[in-house]
């Protein structure tokens, strides 16, 4: 495992799954690592789990918690090295359904909120020559019926990763992106995805009938994709989409 000790992380939506996982990976790693998310009960959950882990509670959709979350950091630690922006929403709605509310909540959080919290980050970034993990999804590339907005909002992410990979270089931040596939997250509720609890048990199965290693994923195995990312290992990669879908990508 790489050592990132002397090293700031930023990862939102980190109380449950895939961002848990990665505060949690960073943290063993030798990081200190801040985690938002808006339900306390969660973030103290897996701040919990770790002596370096502390919390914001904070929703990536309104510019002032942006804007809290990076005074924040810069108060309690002076400086953040990595930045993973992994905070989002999925839900499956198809376009005879979808009205302005679904399609700004999606793009509000899946793509406003990365820019804002990105720029507001960048001075800070810039000083540590450090780097942006954004979290995408094998959906970007690959969408399924009922889910165009937010496999669109996937697909401006991975645009953002590029773009701000060129534009960044010149000082010294690297941009890449992680697309999971379908791994086992809290994300995968039918609440939250606008499903009915039928839908998604018969959307299960059918999802790993496309995956060659049969199987969903965990999040601990995407958050060592991040940390690569992050590290010196990686320091001559920038602009990179690393598919992390259980061969559903290929």
């Amino acid at each position: 495992m790489t050592t990132f000790a002397n090293h700031v992380v930023l990862v939102t939506g980190g109380g449950t799954g895939i961002g848990a996982a990665t505060a949690l990976y960073f943290a063993r790693a030798g990081a200190t690592v801040v985690i938002t998310g808006r339900t306390p009960s969660t973030l103290e959950a897996t701040a919990a789990q770790h002596a370096s882990i502390s919390t914001v509670v904070a929703d990536v959709a309104r510019p002032a918690d942006a804007k809290r979350t990076i005074d924040e950091v810069r108060s309690r630690h002076g400086r953040l090295d990595t930045l993973v922006n992994n905070a989002g929403i999925a839900e499956m709605v198809p376009l005879s359904k979808t009205d302005p509310d679904h399609v700004r909540r999606i793009f509000d959080i899946n793509v406003g909120g990365v820019i804002e919290l990105t720029r507001l980050a960048l001075p800070l970034l810039e000083a540590s020559k450090g780097s942006i993990v954004n979290i995408a999804s094998t959906l970007a590339d690959q969408p399924f019926a009922n889910g165009s907005v937010y496999s669109a909002s996937k697909a401006a992410l991975l645009a953002l990763t590029r773009s701000w990979a060129q534009e960044l270089a010149p000082l010294g931040v690297r941009v890449n992106a992680v697309s999971p596939g379908a791994v086992e997250t809290p994300i995968y509720d039918p609440v939250k995805m606008r499903i009915s609890p039928d839908q998604l048990a018969a959307m299960a199965p059918a999802i790993v009938q496309m995956i060659p290693l049969a199987r969903f994923g965990k999040p601990e195995e995407i958050a060592p994709i991040v940390a690569f990312l992050a590290s010196p290992a990686a320091s001559y990669v920038s602009g990179a989409q690393y598919h992390a879908g259980g061969g559903f990508e290929a």
